[in-house]
């Protein structure tokens, strides 16, 4: 089974709509291959970052070789210069889908590329430019690729590397924020050193905010203790009060912010 999955920051009924669009480009090619929507992954508004660490975490839930993700996301900046829709087929065989955002870096940089092409670019700038054009030329686009499963068969030209968006993460900066209010932070765990019980003075934004306790298991604290620890999937640290649902709103930490962890 193959499957495409969306990544969104259109969380309305717009994610509902583009799962249609999908299921419904895929039922006009009537391929003889099984190819599923799974439920869109919403992400952050306007966070190219936050974009990016959302699409790199679900890969890893995929077998590569049955994926294509779609990203159909809003970004603050929307050069010209660099605007183009473009596709990808990574050398583990991840099939990816966007605009040039930077969205899928990490991935990229992970994986490497196997072929990029830019597809149709109708619609994309200028006078010409129509809104919501993820429904009308994104996802035929992603339903195609998923369905055949070649990219010559949406390519419209070669796409240069040197134009592609790329992103990268300073040490320390919020790339996610969970419903519990636990942050991920972008802190390559081998390169944390700790012991249980230790503790780190925390400071965001280069501003002192409080103590932390290193632990293994945030289970084994009492309330309301502030603690990091290493997170369960790819190599981030996380920051997080203890059963206090809103923690990252009382120390006023939004996603972008950089968290510093120094020894006591």
């Amino acid at each position: 089974m193959k499957h495409i999955l969306p990544v969104t920051d259109c969380t309305d009924i717009a994610a509902a709509e583009l799962h249609g669009t999908l299921v419904t480009n895929l039922d006009e090619l009537g391929s003889d291959r099984d190819v599923a929507v799974s439920p869109a992954a919403e992400v952050k508004e306007f966070s190219v970052k936050n974009w990016n660490f959302v699409a790199r975490l679900l890969a890893e839930s995929y077998n590569p070789v049955n994926l294509t993700i779609l990203a159909v996301v809003n970004a603050v900046d929307s050069s010209l210069d660099s605007r183009a829709r473009i596709a990808v087929k990574l050398k583990n065989w991840l099939q990816l889908v966007w605009a040039n955002t930077g969205v899928f870096s990490s991935l990229i940089e992970d994986f490497g590329i196997d072929e990029i092409v830019e597809t149709n670019p109708t619609w994309l700038k200028g006078t010409d430019f129509v809104s919501f054009g993820w429904k009308y030329i994104h996802a035929p686009i992603a339903a195609k690729f998923a369905t055949t499963w070649n990219i010559e068969d949406i390519r419209e030209k070669d796409f240069s590397l040197d134009r592609l968006v790329k992103l990268k993460y300073e040490l320390g900066e919020i790339v996610h924020i969970d419903n519990f209010w636990n942050m991920k932070i972008a802190y390559h765990d081998d390169n944390f050193k700790a012991s249980e019980g230790d503790v780190f003075e925390i400071s965001l934004n280069g501003k002192p905010i409080t103590r932390a306790i290193y632990s293994k298991s945030m289970k084994e604290l009492e309330e309301w203790v502030v603690t990091i620890y290493k997170w369960s999937s790819m190599w981030l640290m996380e920051l997080a009060c203890v059963r206090q649902l809103n923690y990252s709103d009382i120390i006023w930490a939004e996603i972008g912010d950089v968290i510093t962890i120094n020894r006591k």
